[in-house]
């Protein structure tokens, strides 16, 4: 005898690969002839961007660009020159398995980096860039919801869960021109340029993502006017999606995540043939987790009343979604230099920064690390360069969430600063968190329950036992250990909890 089973589908996002690998760049770079000699190092900055990825049967194709900028001091030590050249990359991982509709975010970033100078005219680097992956492919898991057998005995339960929807990668491409504001010098070189794209709002509706959001440019550049004075210059480019997206509809649970792509910084011509602006152009990846809540009923356990059965479980991973939460996290640091007075900040900067998030008895906890570094001349007119890396907790109340487990994105950067006395800068600092909260709960449940034809069923003969339970025994143990029906166990003892309230004796009957 096979029961029949009637069954639902739970679908979830399946990850078949999630991790991160290395990939480790070493080059060499020799100066063009149109720039000075190096007299001393201040800083290199390599920044690591990907260019495109796809996915081919059970192989990811990361494809990537470094953008190196070398600062250093002319011959004569009053001037910051740069560096600048790229180094592509590619990187190949296996997943777990080959499937045609996975989807990736693929987040590249610094590992560790040396750099030196090995002449004045050639610089050596040797650096590894990190790909934080994720790959997943959507998958149904039918879930077992009733067994049609009179003689079987089952046990279900039920509990709010979220299931996907949909997972989408959209990918595109910012192209705009930024002028030189309130008087701005004309640009000879640019020093440093940092983009990030930002979410600003998303909406949901029938069939379709909407995003609209902001890629910040800021950069540092000499003026052509007189190459020893530097300039800072900061826009915004905003920009707007719609994607098509199979299954949203406006009460689906979205986690998006935004990751700035190969950019480039160029500076551009006017009529009279000075560089009065830039062109940007920045690659842009959006990748988007959809769920919907659902009630998740499934059978756990069973027994037959007439003979012994077989039974076979297996055991799923169900997500309950609890929110999106965004915070901006503040603090004030303070970067100190030794036997040095400040008299001028010519650049400030983070760069390397993570979050880590994690959940524990309704608070959830951020680790945000990042390095603040300072360009600025001193009281002798020499330019000086020093960095310092940070490390901060900052905990929040959740109310009225239980989350087990949190995802972060996030992004630092500088407030305002001042010079506070002459060798300390004190710096304000904002890192603006999303986090998904969520709950990963791991459930056994029954497949198919089945006995053997040919194997002898239980005796049947009418009894009646008086059994003494204790308090807090399940009614489901009782009855099963003794091959009873749970209702009339219920019935006969008047019993309507699943637990027995106090210790007393129970009543079972079984007819034959």
């Amino acid at each position: 005898m096979q029961a029949k089973t009637k069954t639902v589908p739970y679908e979830f996002f399946d990850p078949v690969y999630s991790g991160s690998c290395e990939t480790p760049i070493d080059t060499e770079f020799n100066l063009p002839d149109y720039c000075p000699d190096i007299q001393k190092l201040l800083k290199c900055r390599a920044v690591p961007e990907v260019s495109s990825y796809m996915i081919s049967g059970d192989t990811l194709t990361v494809d990537g660009v470094m953008d190196v900028r070398v600062l250093y001091l002319d011959g004569k030590g009053d001037c910051v020159r740069c560096a600048e050249f790229t180094k592509e990359f590619t990187q190949s991982v296996k997943l777990k398995s080959a499937e045609e509709k996975a989807v990736a975010c693929v987040q590249a970033s610094v590992l560790h980096m040396t750099c030196r100078a090995v002449s004045a005219r050639r610089i050596d680097l040797h650096a590894a860039v990190s790909l934080q992956i994720l790959a997943v492919v959507q998958k149904k898991e039918r879930v077992t919801t009733d067994l049609e057998e009179e003689s079987i005995e089952k046990r279900g339960r039920a509990f709010p869960a979220h299931q996907a929807v949909n997972a989408v990668c959209h990918q595109f491409t910012i192209e705009d021109h930024l002028p030189l504001k309130n008087g701005k010098p004309p640009i000879e070189s640019i020093l440093r340029r940092d983009v990030c794209c930002r979410i600003t709002e998303s909406r949901l509706s029938e069939e379709r993502l909407t995003v609209s959001g902001v890629a910040d440019v800021a950069f540092l550049y000499a003026s052509a006017m007189d190459n020893t004075v530097l300039e800072k210059m900061t826009a915004s480019v905003d920009f707007s999606q719609i994607i098509d997206c199979a299954g949203a509809e406006e009460g689906c649970v979205c986690d998006l995540r935004v990751v700035t792509g190969e950019c480039s910084l160029t500076p551009k011509e006017d009529d009279v043939g000075e560089n009065t602006g830039v062109s940007v152009v920045v690659k842009v990846f959006l990748l988007a987790f959809l769920y919907k809540a659902c009630e998740v009923e499934m059978i756990d356990d069973a027994y037959s009343v007439d003979c012994p059965l077989e039974l076979r479980y297996s055991q799923s991973a169900f997500t309950q979604i609890h929110g999106v939460h965004t915070e901006v996290l503040k603090k004030k640091c303070s970067l100190q230099v030794s036997g040095e007075e400040i008299t001028k900040v010519l650049d400030l900067w983070c760069q390397q920064d993570s979050v880590q998030s994690a959940c524990d008895k309704g608070k959830l906890t951020y680790r945000v690390k990042y390095t603040m570094c300072l360009l600025y001349g001193n009281s002798q007119g020499r330019i000086l360069y020093v960095e310092k890396q940070f490390d901060h907790t900052f905990t929040t109340e959740l109310s009225d969430m239980e989350p087990g487990k949190s995802q972060t994105s996030a992004h630092t950067d500088v407030w305002e600063y001042r010079i506070t006395d002459k060798n300390t800068v004190e710096i304000s600092a904002e890192t603006a968190a999303t986090t998904l909260l969520y709950s990963a709960h791991t459930v056994k449940y029954l497949v198919s329950a089945g006995s053997d034809e040919n194997a002898p069923g239980f005796e049947k003969r009418s009894r009646f036992l008086l059994y003494y339970a204790q308090a807090g025994e399940k009614l489901w143990d009782i009855a099963k250990s003794r091959r009873a029906r749970l209702g009339d166990l219920r019935a006969q003892n008047d019993l309507y909890e699943d637990t027995v309230p106090e210790a007393r004796a129970l009543i079972i009957t079984n007819k034959g």
